[in-house]
């Protein structure tokens, strides 16, 4: 095992956490046709002018929801069609709708709310991925979140959804983050992994398909209860979410039959890739999602992948942004998004 996750650290690395209105579209002929030389019947209404919509996806865990369009794009009605790119990063993401580049991206759902408060035109339109971060120990003693007192945790994302979920659940479990254990942020994810494999660290908060691999990695590795059921105790919500699709305002209001279509097809993408692993694996290596087939595989079935509407998922995004607008308000653009944010898009 410990060999599986040397060639997964070596393949795989995640980078952590000009406005343009509308797609691109062609323009129109230049030349015009001669009158008619006798009257001829009234014309049907013009079609909508053809347009491609430029789809980001994050390269990794996030964008592998995503995959079978990668690999099968799918057909969009009033005049569109749909491409597909894998970013290597959430900040290339946010510099890319920054440019105009996309006009559709998955990414953190903090950062797509601080692109929409700095003016941004992207909607938000369905939750993809909810929670995802583990709690992964080999101290055979840890059993509860109580047990934590006095302890050194190693955390992945400091600012992000992991630190943020800490802090949030702790204080219910009467613990002070700040007084009564040690988070530490020292490591990227990869090589906090890498530690719990080899022994050098023995609690770690990783996302996924990280804790997969510490979990593969040492037999003695394990998850000792649930930061998704404290999240639910401390807040009320069934679940955080952690990576959202947005669309581009014009979008969703010139061509909602094609913003539907490819709501459609993702929620379609994401059942294929939960109910085979294996094959999804195999699509996420061949597209350069930042994984190997194995990796992905085994990581697919932890992921937490979901296709939860705007409107459904607006209490639970609002919930884990409330979070964040606490500690660190600069991280989603100093106020939770307006109701502008939140689509509705018939399908």
């Amino acid at each position: 095992m410990k060999r599986f996750l040397a060639t997964a650290m070596a393949v795989f690395s995640l980078s952590l956490p000009l406005f343009a209105l509308g797609g691109k579209e062609p323009a129109a002929e230049a030349a015009a046709s001669p009158a008619p030389s006798a009257p001829s019947a009234p014309s049907a209404p013009s079609a909508l002018r053809p347009i491609a919509i430029r789809v980001g996806a994050l390269k990794g865990p996030t964008g592998i929801g995503m995959i079978g369009l990668f690999e099968a794009p799918p057909s969009l009605p009033d005049g569109a069609a749909a491409s597909f790119e894998a970013v290597a990063s959430a900040d290339a993401m946010a510099a890319k709708l920054l440019s105009g580049e996309l006009d559709a991206a998955v990414l953190p759902v903090n950062m797509a709310a601080k692109l929409y408060n700095s003016g941004l035109p992207y909607r938000l339109v369905a939750v993809v991925g909810n929670g995802m971060v583990k709690v992964v120990t080999t101290d055979p003693a840890i059993r509860s979140i109580a047990d934590l007192r006095g302890r050194d945790a190693f955390v992945a994302g400091q600012g992000a959804t992991p630190e943020y979920l800490l802090r949030t659940v702790l204080p219910k479990a009467g613990l002070d983050p700040s007084a009564d254990l040690r988070l530490i942020f020292s490591m990227p994810y990869p090589e906090i992994a890498a530690s719990v494999v080899a022994g050098r660290i023995d609690l770690a908060v990783l996302p996924e398909p990280f804790a997969t691999l510490a979990l593969k990695g040492n037999p003695a590795a394990r998850v000792p209860f649930s930061l998704s059921a404290l999240w639910t105790e401390a807040t009320g919500q069934a679940d955080y979410p952690m990576s959202v699709l947005v669309v581009r305002a014009s979008l969703v209001a010139d061509r909602p039959g094609a913003v539907a279509a490819l709501m459609d097809a993702y929620a379609a993408s994401i059942r294929g890739a939960l109910a085979d692993p294996s094959a999804a694996g195999l699509l996420v290596e061949k597209h350069d999602m930042g994984l190997k087939a194995p990796i992905a595989a085994a990581a697919i079935p932890a992921c937490a992948f979901v296709f939860i509407p705007a409107a459904e998922a607006r209490p639970a995004v609002e919930a884990l942004l409330s979070v964040f607008l606490a500690a660190s308000p600069a991280a989603i653009g100093s106020k939770l998004p307006d109701g502008g944010w939140y689509a509705t898009v018939k399908r």
